[in-house]
C-alpha cells in the first residue's frame, strides 16, 4: 500500500468529495503559477485558505511532473515547462482570451468617444499595450504595442503600481525618469498619487510622458479579482483635460467593469 506524507496536515477527505476538493486545489495552484512570476507555499496557503502542508504536497507533485519548478536557492515556485506548453497550446497567443473578450467593448468605447482605445496586459512586473484602436480625431495618437511602458508616468502603469502599493507596500526605487515637467518622479508625491488612484479606481497621466497627451485608464480583473489588464483612452489634452469630466471617467470605468464581468463568466 502506497504511503502518504502528511507533514502534520489533517487527512484529505475520503471518497469522491475529497477527490473533487483535491482537484480543485491543484487547479487553483496551477492558476496561481500561470498568472504570477513566482509564488511561495505560505503565500499560496493564505490565498487558497488551506494548510501549508497540503499546498507543499501538491506543489511537489507538480514539480515531479514538470508543471512547476522550484526557483534555485529559493522556496518559491514558478510555472514549469509542461504548464507553459499547455498555456501555449490552449491559445493562439498568450492572453488571447482577454483580447477576444475585450475587443467588442474597445470598439464600442472608441465609437462612442472618438478617442484612441488601448488594451494593456500585466506581465509580472510590467505592463504592455497589446491592442490599440485609433480614434477618429483629425490628429491621431497611437502607442507602440508589445513594449514595456514606464509605470510611474503612464495611466495604465499607475494602475499596476497602485495595486502593488495597496497589496504589498511596493514602491519603485528612485531615481525615476523625468520625461516632462509634469512627470511625478518624487517618491512621496508618487505614493500619494498611487493612493489616490487606488481609492478612485482610475488613473490619468496628463502630459507626464509626452507633452500635449493625456490618457485615462481603469483596471480589468479576472474571476479571482486579480488585476490582469487595463483599458485606456488616449488623446490630446485638449480633449482629455487634466481634470477629466465625470462622464469620460465613468465611460472608461464602465468599460473596464464590462470586460471584467466577461472574464468572470
Amino acid at each position: 500500500m502506497a504511503s502518504r506524507i502528511t507533514s502534520g496536515d489533517e487527512p484529505e477527505a475520503s471518497g469522491s468529495a475529497g477527490g473533487v476538493m483535491a482537484i480543485r486545489l491543484v487547479l487553483e495552484i496551477l492558476e496561481a503559477l500561470a498568472t504570477r512570476e513566482s509564488v511561495g507555499v505560505t503565500e499560496l496557503s493564505k490565498a487558497l485558505d488551506t494548510t501549508k502542508a497540503r499546498v507543499f504536497r501538491h506543489l511537489r507533485t507538480l514539480v515531479d511532473q514538470r508543471y512547476a519548478v522550484q526557483n534555485e536557492g529559493s522556496e518559491r515556485y514558478a510555472a514549469g515547462p509542461r504548464l507553459i506548453a499547455l498555456s501555449r497550446a490552449a491559445s493562439v497567443t498568450p492572453n488571447d482570451g482577454v483580447l477576444r473578450l475585450a475587443r467588442p467593448t474597445m470598439q464600442r468605447l472608441g465609437s462612442e468617444l472618438g478617442h484612441t482605445v488601448n488594451l494593456s496586459l500585466v506581465y509580472g512586473e510590467s505592463v504592455s499595450i497589446v491592442e490599440t484602436l485609433q480614434g477618429n480625431a483629425l490628429i491621431g495618437v497611437v502607442m507602440r504595442v508589445n513594449e514595456s511602458m514606464p509605470l510611474h508616468s503612464t495611466a495604465a502603469g499607475k494602475i499596476l503600481l497602485a495595486e502593488r502599493l495597496a497589496t504589498s507596500g511596493y514602491m519603485p526605487d528612485p531615481p525615476l525618469a523625468k520625461f516632462t515637467d509634469n512627470t511625478i518622479f518624487d517618491p512621496e508625491a508618487l505614493r500619494l498619487e498611487l493612493v489616490r488612484v487606488h481609492e478612485q479606481g482610475w488613473a490619468g497621466a496628463p502630459e507626464e510622458t509626452v507633452l500635449g497627451i493625456n490618457a485615462l485608464s481603469a483596471p480589468i480583473r479576472d474571476h479571482r479579482g486579480d488585476l490582469v489588464a487595463m483599458i485606456s483612452i488616449l488623446s490630446s489634452i485638449q480633449y482629455i483635460p487634466r481634470q477629466p469630466p465625470r462622464d469620460l471617467v465613468d465611460a472608461v470605468k464602465d468599460a473596464a467593469e464590462e470586460i471584467s464581468r466577461a472574464l468572470r463568466l
